[in-house]
């Protein structure tokens, strides 16, 4: 029995009543072994959850096997993160049932370790999130739309402006000719934000799918860096790179996409002028890029959220932005086999560094 105690009253749960109000939530409760590998023990509703007959057991490869394909190795990746890094497990995924039906389960858990460190259990509940699911996904098909339907007529109004600052450049009317270029930049403005917007619909709606190939990161880096030198000539970016080529085998315009998004972010979030540091190092495992900056900072107690979908942190309400660009950037860097954290600082500003197997 649990007893919930008031001001004038105790009110007293029952285990049956606390089973069913579980139920009506769809939440599930699970143990995996770390020892033996396929050992798992449930409750009726987890096998739920996953569509699996409640009188039969169900192993953990039977849970594997319930989950669509497209997500099985992220989740795998989500314990394995867990286990490595001593952090709590969160993954969400589809599972299929046995009349076809898609499912969305949020899983959470937490890893046990004996007195030598080592992991023993991993433990926590599952919870059927279809319905929420499904009204993002319908959200999110919204949202898409209307960026198409924007985004056609802006393109129509930056190929006019083009003309006109074009005509207004040989006639060498100069106010005119600034007043158009400043509307171009506005546009330009307006569609990198319709792109931000759009991104994290698409990986939701697809996912990111990688084209690997032999990329040298290198010459990726000094490229991205001095493009972002061009556009803020106002910034002082300053790269560290290795002597010799680096090459790896990733997606490079994904990783391009990482490297562009944490030096536009080191420059929007410091100071006209105020250094920002691109290094990176390898070793027989692994490249490191750090990007480091003097700028506002994150707060201690936002660092491990900056990468969820859609967060912000309180004290940036000011700078232009939708809390997607980190999220974008997790997602690309796990799907290469990476990590991605921001790293303790003691000072001002904000170091962020991800890592890519090297082999």
């Amino acid at each position: 029995m649990i007893n919930l105690h008031g001001a004038d009253s105790t009110f007293t749960v029952s285990q049956k009543h606390l089973a069913q109000a579980l139920a009506q939530a769809r939440i599930g409760f699970w143990e995996v072994s770390l020892r033996e590998k396929n050992y798992m023990s449930c409750t009726d509703q987890c096998k739920r959850n996953f569509g699996w007959d409640t009188a039969k057991d169900f192993s953990y490869s039977d849970m594997l096997g319930c989950i669509v394909d497209e997500d099985r190795e992220a989740m795998q990746a989500s314990v394995a993160r867990a286990i490595e890094q001593h952090i709590p497990y969160i993954a969400q995924y589809r599972v299929r049932y046995g009349d076809d039906s898609i499912h969305w389960i949020e899983a959470r858990g937490s890893v046990t370790y004996d007195e030598n460190g080592c992991p023993q259990i991993i433990s926590g509940t599952t919870l059927d999130i279809t319905e929420k699911k499904e009204l993002e996904i319908l959200r999110d098909e919204m949202l898409s739309i209307a960026m198409h339907e924007i985004k056609t007529p802006l393109s129509s109004v930056k190929g006019t402006l083009q003309l006109l600052n074009r005509q207004l450049t040989a006639q060498e009317n100069a106010l005119s000719n600034k007043l158009v270029e400043n509307a171009l930049k506005a546009t330009d403005r307006i569609n990198r934000l319709l792109n931000e917007m759009i991104a994290p619909v698409m990986v939701m709606a697809k996912g990111i799918e990688l084209d690997r190939s032999t990329i040298d990161l290198t010459q990726l880096i000094l490229e991205i860096s001095h493009n972002a030198a061009l556009i803020f000539p106002e910034s002082d970016l300053y790269l560290h790179l290795p002597d010799d080529t680096v090459f790896l085998e990733a997606d490079g315009y994904r990783i391009g996409q990482v490297i562009t998004n944490l030096i536009n972010n080191a420059i929007k979030y410091s100071d006209k002028k105020s250094p920002i540091h691109i290094t990176m190092t390898t070793d027989q495992h692994e490249i490191s890029v750090l990007i480091s900056d003097l700028g506002i900072g994150i707060k201690p107690e936002d660092r491990k959220k900056v990468f969820e979908k859609f967060y912000r942190s309180k004290g940036h309400s000011h700078i232009e932005g939708f809390g997607i660009g980190l999220f974008l950037c997790a997602d690309i860097i796990l799907r290469h086999g990476g990590q991605i954290h921001v790293l303790d600082k003691e000072g001002p500003g904000t170091d962020i560094a991800f890592t890519l197997p090297h082999k």
